[in-house]
């Protein structure tokens, strides 16, 4: 299997709020970051929450003013936004964006490559 290394980022998730659902958030926001708006990607992750959040959930948000069906705050709606403002900005350049879920911890290669990147920047950060 062929790794582009230049594409695996391992890093700590930066702010004073530190839960999984931002850290899978962040991780596609640097993720579409990486690759130039005119080429294709699709986005391989385990956390359906995110993908949720993305390209369905978002939609009845906006419309709502950021607000759930229950009129409560929508939760990581700052990762959220800069996502679509991402994919809108690939979108205008000729590059579309897809969303694949896998099932986690599961053995494949892809997904426990991406689980100990993880695990290393979340030690990374402790040394900070």
């Amino acid at each position: 299997m062929k790794v582009n290394r230049y594409r695996n980022v391992s890093e700590p998730l930066l702010g004073p709020v530190q839960t999984n659902q931002r850290a899978e958030l962040t991780a596609i926001i640097r993720a579409l970051q990486i690759l130039p708006n005119a080429t294709p990607v699709e986005i391989i992750t385990d956390s359906m929450y995110s993908i949720n959040c993305v390209t369905d959930w978002y939609k009845g948000w906006a419309r709502r003013g950021w607000k759930k069906a229950d009129n409560s705050p929508v939760v990581n709606v700052d990762l959220v936004q800069d996502i679509r403002k991402l994919i809108d900005e690939r979108k205008s350049a000729g590059g579309e964006t897809e969303f694949t879920w896998v099932k986690g911890h599961s053995g494949g290669v892809g997904n426990e490559a991406a689980d100990r990147l993880a695990v290393a920047g979340a030690r990374s950060q402790r040394s900070l």
